[in-house]
């Protein structure tokens, strides 16, 4: 995270389970066996912003919570339409991805042995994403080649998953005989048991579009949601009966209950290229590396999730008409809180007007948030640089849309003190600086980061994720 939030040549330690596996094979310690014990971080985005820190955490605690009648909303005023679209809304960006995501590590052992390293992880993680069309916040049309566009859709996506990896990596000893310097290609496989807590993928499709040859507006108007587990008893009410959520006893714990289950597989090549008086490569004595150059690549989040506790499918019928009015703008922000979608959506009667279509309860299988990872990593000795590009495969709350890349640099003034920064690139996404330190001796590690918003004119002060403590142990 500190580093901008790449890392497919950077990771190491058993983290890298899920980033690129065959880094496992890589130290930069000597050591035997590395422990880690719950180590984590958050990261929230906001509509609008959150004046500090405080009211962040507040924020961001309620967007794990069920939303219901007694919940507070949004109301926005006239100056609030004004910076959320110049926060959210740059150029001609017609919508606007939002996310808030925790990863929890509960433990995390790796052990080097002389010709294969093992690592096993126990994660969990959640995500919720959901993207606004600045339609819902102005009536003023988006000009794309020779059409007009206005985007008043509203998608969102939450999920929980358990995780338990087990892997290994190794030296390519076949590839590692054609080349005569001193480098390697290391290879990495990670299977992993997935179980999954509640699920919804809810889609409002609402776009309004106008050709240069046209005289009328063609409207597009559809809702689509699919929920599994404790978030399909509230889909059911509203979607059946009409009934808003009202005094709910459920908690966050119960999103967390087992809902689905699951296989994965996350696998990698790493490149080391050794230099100078490096010769970690060639195992003597546990030596760490410390001059290197390292080229990665994998694909990650491999396979699905199978939801067969209380699954729920709505669709309502699919309209396409002609018309000249948008109606209203929307009078509520919208913060991404559970169930708060039913609200939000409410006040608009191009939803509450739409007739159901089909529904059932069947099982279906949610994707795991598939992605391809490339990266490249220079370290000497106390200053490492590192650069990734990331594609996601599939449309998760995990994963951003199309292409991101990252950028980082380590500085160690001492052995023991690092210095990082970074920072990520990546379209409908917010942009951010990430900072952190830590203490880094021969037995323990203790680090921290965080994230900072940037905007067109720089970074603020604005605090969008930050890490936990993380603490590891080593073991000669």
């Amino acid at each position: 995270m500190a580093l901008g939030g790449g890392g497919t040549a950077y990771l190491t330690g058993f983290e890298s389970l899920f980033v690129n596996p065959a880094n496992l094979y890589i130290q930069e310690k000597t050591y035997r066996i590395q422990i880690s014990l719950l180590q984590g971080g958050l990261y929230h985005d906001t509509l609008l912003p959150v004046s500090n820190s405080m009211d962040r955490w507040d924020n961001f605690q309620n967007q794990t919570s069920f939303f219901d009648s007694e919940s507070t909303v949004t109301d926005l005023g006239p100056g609030d339409f004004e910076t959320l679209l110049d926060r959210n809304y740059p150029r001609n960006s017609t919508s606007r991805e939002f996310l808030t995501e925790a990863d929890f590590y509960w433990l995390g052992l790796k052990w080097v042995r002389p010709e294969r390293s093992y690592a096993v992880a126990l994660r969990t993680r959640y995500a919720s994403r959901y993207e606004l069309g600045r339609g819902l916040f102005s009536l003023t049309p988006v000009e794309k080649d020779t059409d007009m566009i206005l985007d008043r859709s509203f998608f969102q996506k939450s999920q929980v998953f358990h995780e338990f990896s087990f892997g290994y990596a190794e030296s390519f000893t076949f590839l590692n005989g054609l080349l005569p310097q001193l480098s390697e290609f290391i290879i990495g496989i990670a299977p992993k048991i997935v179980v999954s807590g509640a699920s919804m993928d809810a889609g409002f499709k609402n776009y309004y579009t106008k050709n240069s040859e046209s005289s009328s507006w063609a409207h597009q108007l559809e809702y689509t949601q699919q929920t599994s587990g404790v978030l399909s008893n509230y889909g059911r009410q509203f979607l059946n009966n009409g009934i808003l959520p009202s005094q709910s006893n459920d908690a966050f714990r119960d999103l967390m209950k087992p809902a689905g289950i699951g296989f994965g597989l996350d696998i990698g090549v790493t490149y080391l290229i050794t230099f100078g008086d490096d010769l970690s490569i060639l195992r003597q004595q546990n030596q760490p590396t410390e001059k290197s150059l390292r080229i990665g690549l994998s694909i990650t989040d491999l396979g699905a999730v199978y939801q067969y506790k209380k699954p729920f499918a709505f669709n309502s019928e699919s309209i396409e008409r002609s018309t000249s009015e948008f109606g209203p703008l929307s009078e509520t922000g919208f913060n991404g809180a559970l169930n708060e979608h039913y609200f939000f959506l409410s006040q608009f009667d191009q939803f509450s007007n739409l007739t159901e279509s089909s529904q059932n309860e069947n099982p279906y299988e949610v994707l795991l948030p598939t992605s391809i990872q490339a990266g490249a990593l220079f370290q000497y000795q106390r200053i490492k640089l590192m650069g990734d590009f990331s594609y996601s495969l599939s449309e998760t709350p995990f994963n951003h849309s199309g292409l991101a890349s990252y950028l980082g640099i380590e500085l160690r003034p001492f052995p023991f003190l690092p210095i990082r920064g970074g920072t990520r690139f990546a379209q409908n996404m917010s942009g951010y600086y990430s900072f952190g330190t830590g203490l880094e001796t021969k037995h323990i590690d203790l680090n921290m980061s965080v994230l900072l918003k940037s905007r067109n004119a720089g970074p603020t002060s604005e605090v969008l994720g930050m890490s936990f403590l993380g603490l590891k142990f080593y073991l000669q």
